[in-house]
């Protein structure tokens, strides 16, 4: 993956740093009445943690050896805050569910998957590109 940063601190962190405040602060607020809907939030759930994994996934710096390692850490870390998350929802007068957790964990799989094609398809065109020919200091021949 692309390794961007700006002065010395990788993108990806930052993003994974807002994003995860963000959410915490999100689901963290005291619920607004509102109309009931069967599952209406479930998609919510689902895309906000595909979005959380797949930041996760890239945050962690890959080593060639152990490349896979990043993307089990990832998904074991967005499962596990997501049960977190529901939890601790409880003293701010919402309500823990535990469909609302297999909603996460279900986006956090997407997540990983969306990550891993990404991931191939970046390092597979970086592999087609032409070398570029090499540089010589030495005047050409008139």
């Amino acid at each position: 993956m692309i390794r961007t940063t700006i002065r010395g601190i990788r993108v990806a962190s930052l993003a994974l740093g807002g994003y995860w405040l963000m959410l915490f602060v999100a689901t963290h607020l005291p619920t607004v009445p509102m109309p009931h809907t069967a599952n209406s939030d479930k998609y919510i759930h689902f895309l906000a943690f595909a979005g959380l994994a797949f930041l996760l996934a890239w945050s962690i710096p890959t080593v060639p050896k152990h490349r896979w390692l990043n993307v089990v850490l990832a998904l074991a870390v967005a499962i596990i805050y997501g049960a977190i998350d529901e939890i601790s929802q409880t003293p701010v007068g919402r309500t823990a569910d535990v469909m609302d957790w297999v909603a996460d964990s279900a986006g956090a799989v997407f997540g990983i998957v969306c990550y891993v094609i990404m991931r191939h398809i970046i390092v597979t065109l970086g592999k087609a590109r032409p070398a570029a020919p090499p540089m010589t200091l030495e005047a050409p021949l008139a």
